[in-house]
């Protein structure tokens, strides 16, 4: 079995499809567009500070780890590069040297993704990392650095995390608190932090909010399952049935349902048309800014629908956002 099968079985249910001087108020859902930044570099793009890892349950561990992403134009050269973690009271503080010597490997182009996660195995295809999130063996242009040690010393309440050049440099630098996670999800042990864009500035919280990977609870080394476009941040909410007109034939038609930038809860409830509740397809569900909820043509009974035009409506509460949707759909009921 798959590890993330049975991380999977563990998470709670989620369909879906500072250390920079930045200004708290970076990211305003009342202005006129989001700040979006040119970095001079490479950018922390996901961390994974509160991985599930257990000795007694016999499940895979998943492992931390850090993605770094080039959002650039040109080539970034990580040979010497370093993470650190804050200072502890006492002044001390955890460096993770990677990519140490001259590489090939080290060269991060444009649009690749690096990771770097604590790992005593003997290479990389032996790692955790590769273990767990096992599509990483297919993917050859991310670059993966093994740093000594089992787990980094990151809290799982708050730390930060910093990168630097090999000239000490620092690069960017995140400092994270537990509530970035979407406040929705009862149980965010397993999930990763992701951004909406790499583009946003990293200490801002509102750049940030869970991994809605329900398989493996982060993305490292593709694209974060939150992500959106700058033109996307901001987009108008809508939800659309797919097809609008569905028979009883097909297997299930889908509702997309699409937000800005923001962590979710939220409810869809299918009405016939004399608006009577035939249908609860999601009660309270924590969810990202884009989501996709299936529909069979069957009430909570599991009884065939008549024909007809049945409404969906969508309530919505985030953090960004609160609002309610509708759209129709005219259903055939066939055999």
């Amino acid at each position: 079995m798959h590890p993330h099968h049975l991380l999977h079985s563990a998470l709670l249910l989620f369909f879906v499809i500072g250390c920079k001087d930045y200004p708290d108020d970076a990211i305003s859902p009342s202005g006129p567009s989001l700040l979006l930044s040119a970095p001079e570099g490479p950018v922390i793009n996901e961390i994974h500070f509160d991985p599930r890892q257990s000795s007694t349950d016999n499940l895979a561990d998943q492992p931390d780890y850090v993605e770094i992403y080039n959002p650039g134009n040109a080539p970034a050269d990580l040979t010497g590069w370093t993470i650190e973690d804050c200072p502890s009271a006492s002044g001390k503080r955890y460096s993770y040297h990677f990519a140490d010597a001259p590489s090939p490997a080290n060269i991060l182009k444009p649009g690749e993704y690096a990771i770097v996660t604590p790992d005593n195995s003997p290479s990389v295809a032996a790692s955790r990392l590769v273990g767990f999130y096992d599509y990483l063996e297919r993917r050859p242009d991310v670059s993966i650095f093994l740093v000594e040690g089992k787990v980094f010393s990151f809290n799982n309440d708050r730390d930060c995390v910093t990168l630097k050049n090999s000239e000490g440099t620092l690069i960017d630098s995140v400092a994270y608190e537990e509530g970035w996670h979407n406040p929705y999800i009862r149980e965010t042990k397993g999930r990763s932090i992701e951004k909406f864009n790499p583009l946003l500035p990293s200490s801002s919280p509102s750049s940030w909010t869970s991994s809605a990977d329900n398989d493996y609870g982060g993305t490292p080394g593709i694209r974060n399952s939150v992500y959106l476009t700058q033109h996307d941040l901001q987009r108008i909410p809508v939800i659309k049935a797919i097809p609008e007109q569905f028979s009883t034939r097909q297997e299930s038609m889908a509702f997309e349902i699409d937000l800005p930038y923001g962590a979710y809860q939220m409810s869809l409830v299918i009405y016939d048309s004399n608006l009577a509740e035939v249908r609860r397809l999601a009660n309270g569900l924590p969810a990202g800014p884009s989501t996709i909820l299936e529909w069979d043509g069957r009430n909570d009974n599991g009884e065939t629908l008549a024909s007809g035009i049945y409404i969906a409506r969508l309530n919505v509460n985030g953090t960004t956002l609160s609002t309610t949707l509708e759209t129709t759909i005219t259903l055939i009921s066939e055999g």
